[in-house]
């Protein structure tokens, strides 16, 4: 494999650094000519991982100088971000102010080779001989922003304070760079912020002129137009918002304080219930229709029937099953079960969420001649592949409703496919099976301290609890 040309090896230690030269029109935008970082490496993988990082970055500066030089105005946290970056690379940045007498010693010539490089690329020469009109200096540049921030100027007064709007667009930017959602998902995240700003009435005010009793009547205003609204649509409204604040205050460098802070609203349980739990939207299904439920599964393509069974005999959430992968299958054992984990195909709603549940029954018998079907598929593939995709969710919760509209003919709304979980934890409560049990099964996160300890019951006690579950006939409905 080829040696990329930005890899350098240095001869008497042998650690590797990254270098380029900065494109000559990029300069006056850059600060200097050539561009180097230390891979802190002499290890030849580690260091050609970290350097291909580093020329990543390296493109994306170019592409930014680029921009501003033909003309397109680079946003204002952009400009501030790329100045930061010049000075710490620099090692110059004010927040890098050395506390020892040798560190200030050092710390001046590194001010010093700024400034020789700052004056070599940020000034045009004209032909006018030396006189003091010779050189222009560029002022639109992030190396102009980066020694304005040197001289103690306040970087918020050379970048205006955004409005919402440009918040919101600079949230969702770096957000997506940070989460790398999928593209189905992605979009229906900035559906959900986009909605959630749209509440707020004004996207041209600026950012600065939201104050915390604005944030309190906004809340207020949220709870008077929906009163339907259950506590955790109404805090996931505020988050976003929240967040989208947060990130404008670090990117700007803003001096207020986050008007959204600690207002969201937590429902007052005695009990350590789940936001699940607290949803109003949703209730359990009775047992005939359950039955029925169950019944008209049949009816659907294989993959789309073994979803809705696993959903109803483990109390999985419905992107947890779409999501498995064939090797997450573990038949060959005593206790044969399903591992819940993160994957390609979809996240986990939290780190609680991962998890083995046992197999019963009829689910069980079902998935064996399922997967004898699949022998020949790669066990990294999804277990569904209609569903195990982008987007596929969305799709077989869709189908599963559909079920439960057209054929069981129930018109109630807060009955869906996802009421299946909701059924097994009024089953596991019915059974009174511990908390620890019932938080194994189900993924939630409410647990105490002591559930810590250990390994936990072992998967023969949730597979005990599992099978007299699904052979309830009651449970309180």
């Amino acid at each position: 494999m080829a040696i990329p040309t930005y890899l350098r090896k240095t001869s008497k230690r042998g650690n590797f650094s990254y270098r380029r030269t900065v494109p000559e029109d990029c300069r006056s935008y850059w600060g200097k000519r050539e561009h180097k970082v230390s891979l802190k490496t002499k290890h030849h993988p580690e260091a050609l991982r970290r350097a291909a990082q580093v020329n990543t970055v390296f493109e994306e500066k170019v592409k930014l100088a680029r921009s501003l030089r033909s003309g397109e105005a680079l946003k204002p946290h952009e400009k501030l971000s790329a100045a930061n970056d010049i000075l710490t690379e620099y090692e110059v940045h004010p927040d890098q102010r050395p506390t020892t007498v040798e560190g200030a010693r050092v710390y001046e010539k590194d001010v010093d080779l700024f400034e020789e490089h700052y004056n070599e690329a940020n000034f045009i020469e004209h032909k006018n001989g030396w006189e003091s009109s010779s050189y222009t200096e560029i002022k639109d540049s992030p190396a102009y922003l980066a020694m304005q921030i040197l001289e103690g100027h306040r970087p918020a007064s050379l970048a205006p304070a955004p409005t919402i709007g440009e918040a919101t667009d600079t949230y969702l930017q770096l957000n997506a760079e940070e989460a790398k959602r999928t593209e189905h998902n992605q979009r229906k995240h900035e559906q959900s912020v986009r909605r959630a700003v749209d509440w707020l009435g004004t996207s041209n005010a600026l950012i600065t002129d939201f104050t915390r009793q604005k944030a309190r009547a906004h809340k207020q205003m949220l709870r008077d137009r929906n009163p339907t609204w259950a506590d955790d649509t109404l805090n996931r409204s505020l988050t976003i918002l929240s967040a989208i604040f947060s990130l404008a205050i670090r990117e700007y460098d803003l001096d207020m304080q986050n008007p959204w802070t600690g207002l969201t609203t937590f429902a007052r349980q005695s009990d350590a219930h789940t936001s699940e739990d607290r949803a109003n939207k949703r209730r359990s299904f009775t047992p005939d229709e359950l039955a029925r439920y169950s019944q008209a599964l049949s009816h659907l393509n294989d993959e789309a029937r073994l979803i809705g069974l696993l959903m109803i005999q483990t109390g999985c959430r419905t992107m947890e099953a779409a999501g498995l992968l064939i090797r997450d299958v573990k038949l060959d054992t005593n206790v044969p079960y399903i591992q819940i984990r993160f994957n390609r195909i979809r996240k986990l709603k939290t780190k609680n969420s991962v998890r083995d549940v046992p197999l019963v029954d009829h689910t069980l018998d079902n998935l064996k001649d399922y997967l004898s079907s699949q022998k020949e598929a790669d066990p990294n593939g999804p277990l569904f592949p209609r569903y195990g995709r982008d987007g596929g969710t969305d799709a077989i919760s869709s189908l599963l409703n559909r079920v439960i509209r057209k054929r069981l003919k129930i018109s109630d709304r807060t009955l869906v496919s996802y009421s299946a979980r909701h059924t097994m934890k009024d089953k596991l409560r019915a059974l009174r099976v511990p908390g620890d049990i019932q938080h194994r099964i189900l993924g939630h996160g409410s647990k105490s301290q002591a559930d810590g300890y250990g390994d936990g019951a072992p998967l023969a006690h949730l597979q005990e609890a599992l099978a007299k579950a699904d052979r309830l006939p009651e449970w309180g409905r």
